[in-house]
């Protein structure tokens, strides 16, 4: 479920305290979505905002160009001089938009060193070699001194200039953490295709891991998807 409604801004009542509310209500959802270490959602829920809230800004730039008129030119700049018809209300909101955007571009930076910084202790390695071949694989889910690995399998993508987020990490099984038992399942897959590739996905945080679903299981498909592109 999106934080902020979909047209939040640009539907009536256009009442400034009213839409100041609604958005430092949703940035206050959305910190604790960074506190709590959902950094994905939090992540998905800025860029879609900040998205939103470019679309109205420049909707903006083209109302006004359109419904301006020439008042004269100034010779300093050589540029065209325009009067445009005042709405108080509507220009308010466009001073939400503009704040809006600033504090959602700050939170978003902040959001993507946090993920950065659980990505630094997290590695990426192929196991047993790399290979060639690059058209599906599995990746080991390892956690911390746990006695089992978790599976998940991947297809590549038919184009790497898609949008990482799409590319998605099915659960397969899990077995137990033992060298036996992972070169075993790696024998067992190859006798059945040499068309895969076997990666490791350790974690190494020291302190609480972060929620799976919001944001372990996403960064490790971000990191998947940008060891197989091709030329890495």
């Amino acid at each position: 479920m999106d934080i902020f409604d979909k047209n939040w801004l640009t539907t009536p009542p256009y009442d400034y305290e009213l839409k100041y509310y609604k958005l430092m209500d949703g940035i206050k959802k959305i910190k604790f979505l960074i506190s709590e270490k959902k950094l994905y959602t939090a992540l998905i829920q800025v860029e879609k905002q900040l998205g939103i809230l470019y679309d109205t800004k420049y909707a903006k730039d083209e109302i006004e160009r359109n419904s301006g008129s020439i008042i004269g030119i100034d010779v300093d700049t050589m540029s065209i001089q325009y009067e445009y018809p005042e709405n108080e209300d509507i220009s308010e909101i466009y001073e939400i938009c503009d704040f809006a955007i600033d504090i959602l571009e700050k939170i978003y930076t902040i959001t993507r060193e946090k993920w950065r910084i659980i990505e630094s202790s997290c590695t990426v390695s192929e196991i047993p070699d790399k290979k060639v071949l690059n058209k599906k694989g599995y990746v080991m889910y390892i956690l911390p001194d746990a006695e089992t690995i978790s599976i998940y399998s991947y297809k590549n993508p038919s184009n790497f200039n898609e949008n990482w987020n799409t590319f998605k990490l099915t659960y397969v099984k899990s077995i137990n953490n033992t060298l036996r038992d992972i070169a075993s399942f790696i024998a067992e897959s190859e006798s059945i295709s040499n068309e895969y590739r076997f990666f490791r996905f350790d974690v190494k945080i020291k302190n609480i891991i972060p929620p799976f679903e919001e944001c372990m299981l996403p960064l490790m498909g971000y990191c998947i998807f940008n060891k197989i592109k091709p030329g890495i």
